[in-house]
């Protein structure tokens, strides 16, 4: 508590150089018209909120933000969604925090949760259409997190801790947002000097408000790229490049939720890591959306791989992996139906998953066999990387493109002839 207490301490000066840069990336945001005007009102709230939690004594900044974030749900969302939203948190946390074994407070979460999916497949509820994708995109994946880590806790989960890790000001804006941990986001709270820490938050806001910027010209481009503009073969290769660019519209938006969470001292590590420089699938695996990889790791393949270890090293690795996209392919169908009204499983995106996973699987088995050759060195080594990467960006490239479609037919006929 005293470190905290220190490295929360306020510099006027300090605080003038971070407040000026703000100001400055709200006018870009206003000035470029980055992604729409609500989302101008997200950077008000969470730029001015900033400014006031920096002056708070360090015991009221947590709860400051946790009211902004409850306030600004009246402001970023309806009201009756808010409300309802607001309410089904209450009931969730109720229901965390009743004096029912372990189990039965999960089957409780998954009874409400079920009842929830019913309203949203059937419509049969008189809730507003908007309520659940924002219901899903807060709970979806971040309850499964909660639950595994306040399964183990001394003592009950607090009312402070729920809060302040799902009702996240940025989330009713962004319904695609980076599966945060809850230890995670407990443990670096303060962990290093805010000035630094939201100082580092400020650039990601910025690298991700640039990010959003090129997203718009990539989109752009794609129009240009249209036989009989330019040949079919030139159409094709331009757009599966600019499709796979369009991950810049994720990339960017992540950087600026966890940029804007460092803002009030959340030292959260970073979202997406150079992943066009990727040198195997399984590297580009490790550097884009971190936090699913992660949220994959703590959920998945730990749990398989301990239990499996006895039968083998290398064999529980493997099916651990097998595991992982085999649950990563049916939680994003899951994720759809939240935030889409209707699950996505198509043949595209089984082929997609299941070529994906499989070729990380051979990257697996092949890295356990060369762990203990010694890396080489030299310009020798290094052209062979830059081939790799360009192979490794080439085979995502397309394989992206095949995700992008709504079936097999569809894309099929786009490498024929261009069009989309």
């Amino acid at each position: 508590m005293e470190s905290q207490l220190e490295r929360s301490r306020p510099d006027l000066r300090r605080f003038a150089v971070l407040a000026v840069q703000l100001a400055l990336l709200l006018l870009a945001f206003d000035l470029y018209g980055l992604e729409s005007r609500r989302f101008f009102t997200l950077g008000c709230l969470i730029f001015g909120g900033f400014a006031v939690s920096y002056w708070l004594p360090f015991r009221f900044k947590e709860p400051f933000l946790i009211v902004l974030s409850l306030a600004g749900a009246y402001f970023l969302l309806d009201a009756a969604v808010a409300s309802l939203l607001i309410a089904a948190g209450v009931i969730l946390f109720a229901i965390v925090r009743s004096g029912l074994d372990f189990r039965w407070r999960v089957l409780a979460i998954i009874g409400f949760a079920v009842t929830c999916a019913y309203g949203r497949a059937t419509g049969r509820f008189p809730i507003p259409d908007r309520f659940w994708a924002v219901f899903g995109a807060i709970f979806m994946f971040r309850m499964i997190i909660y639950l595994y880590d306040i399964k183990h806790l001394p003592g009950p989960p607090r009312l402070n801790d729920f809060l302040s890790y799902f009702f996240l000001l940025p989330n009713y804006y962004f319904l695609l947002f980076p599966v945060i941990d809850f230890q995670t986001l407990r443990k670096s709270y303060f962990q290093r000097n805010i000035h630094a820490v939201a100082q580092q938050g400020v650039w990601w806001i910025l690298r991700g408000s640039i990010q959003l910027l090129l997203y718009r010209l990539v989109y752009q481009l794609e129009g240009v790229f249209v036989p009989p503009r330019v040949a079919v073969s030139t159409s094709v290769v331009a757009r599966i490049i600019l499709g796979f660019l369009l991950y810049l519209q994720v990339s960017g938006q992540f950087h600026i939720i966890v940029g804007m969470l460092h803002l009030f001292g959340y030292d959260l590590p970073e979202t997406n890591r150079k992943y066009l420089l990727s040198h195997s699938i399984s590297d580009f695996w490790r550097r884009i959306n971190i936090y699913w990889k992660d949220f994959m790791v703590k959920i998945c393949y730990l749990p398989a791989y301990f239990k499996m270890r006895r039968t083998g090293e290398l064999r529980a690795q493997l099916v651990a992996t097998i595991l992982v996209f085999l649950a990563t392919w049916i939680l994003h169908a899951y994720q759809f139906f939240w935030l889409q009204g209707k699950f996505r499983m198509t043949v595209n995106d089984a082929l997609f998953w299941t070529i994906l996973g499989t070729l990380v699987v051979a990257n697996v088995w092949i890295e356990a066999r060369q762990k203990k050759r010694l890396p080489k060195t030299g310009w020798t080594a290094r052209a062979r990387e830059a081939v790799q990467i360009v192979a490794t960006i080439s085979v995502l490239m397309l394989l992206w493109s095949l995700w992008s479609f709504n079936n097999l037919a569809e894309w099929v006929n786009f490498l024929k002839t261009g069009n989309l």
